[in-house]
């Protein structure tokens, strides 16, 4: 006798395979539900790509997507991490160069949007810290952030993309490179493009690098960066919500 994690296998491979003519209608249905689904997760997490290509073309790319990339899953919001790079080989998008970075920005503001809340920075802890020690400190970056470097201007995308933008519909797509944080300020994620000495700074605290070796990049990247500056702007937003 088969047991039951075969015949569940066998089940999920008769669903992602293409309906057979004659196939029953409740299997059909059951097929459809489940695909209406993952449509559903990826749209949810790709809304800026879906308006660059269509409804039409996107539906196709969401059949396409599931018969490549499985869902390996229960969680739907884990669904389409792997977007940007079948994008990256789809033939059929090959035209929209700048589609994989897209997939990518919107797949990190779709991670922080789940992501946990910054933690409450306490300005005590800092003022307890000797001068001295401050370079020694380890920023960390809150949960819900997260940095991109790309050739194509994706903040400028992302912003005449989003349901609220009331602006010129005009994206020049020579204007990259562009250097973006995803970050959720409040209740949405967000997308901010950022100089080099401010995407530096938080790159090196991403790494987990020091203050003192962080602000080192920074200067190093942009001469004219104001650390202190900085720091506290960072800290405000509660990008940076601890200094260890």
């Amino acid at each position: 006798m088969r047991s039951l994690r075969e015949l569940q296998a066998d089940f999920a491979r008769t669903l992602r395979a293409p309906a057979p003519v004659g196939s029953p209608a409740g299997l059909a249905a059951y097929r459809a539900n489940v695909e209406g689904n993952l449509a559903g997760a990826l749209a949810s997490a790709y809304p800026v790509v879906r308006k660059i290509v269509g409804e039409g073309f996107f539906a196709q790319l969401c059949r396409a997507y599931g018969v490549r990339c499985p869902s390996a899953s229960g969680d739907l919001n884990r669904y389409g991490e792997r977007f940007a790079l079948f994008l990256a080989g789809h033939e059929e998008v090959a035209d929209l160069p700048y589609l994989p970075d897209v997939a990518r920005m919107e797949w990190l503001a779709h991670l922080a949007y789940y992501a946990q809340d910054a933690h409450e920075f306490d300005p005590r802890a800092l003022a307890a810290v000797p001068a001295e020690r401050y370079a020694m400190l380890r920023p960390r970056l809150a949960p819900a952030c997260a940095l991109l470097s790309s050739p194509w201007p994706l903040g400028r995308i992302w912003a005449v993309h989003q349901d609220d933008y009331r602006g010129a519909f005009d994206v020049d797509l020579r204007a990259g490179p562009d250097r973006i944080l995803v970050h959720r300020p409040r209740w949405r994620a967000s997308v901010s493009s950022l100089g080099a000495g401010d995407f530096h700074l938080l790159e090196a605290v991403a790494r987990g690098a020091q203050l003192g070796t962080a602000l080192e990049a920074a200067l190093a990247a942009e001469p004219a960066f104001d650390p202190p500056a900085a720091l506290m702007r960072w800290i405000h937003a509660r990008v940076i919500d601890r200094l260890v």
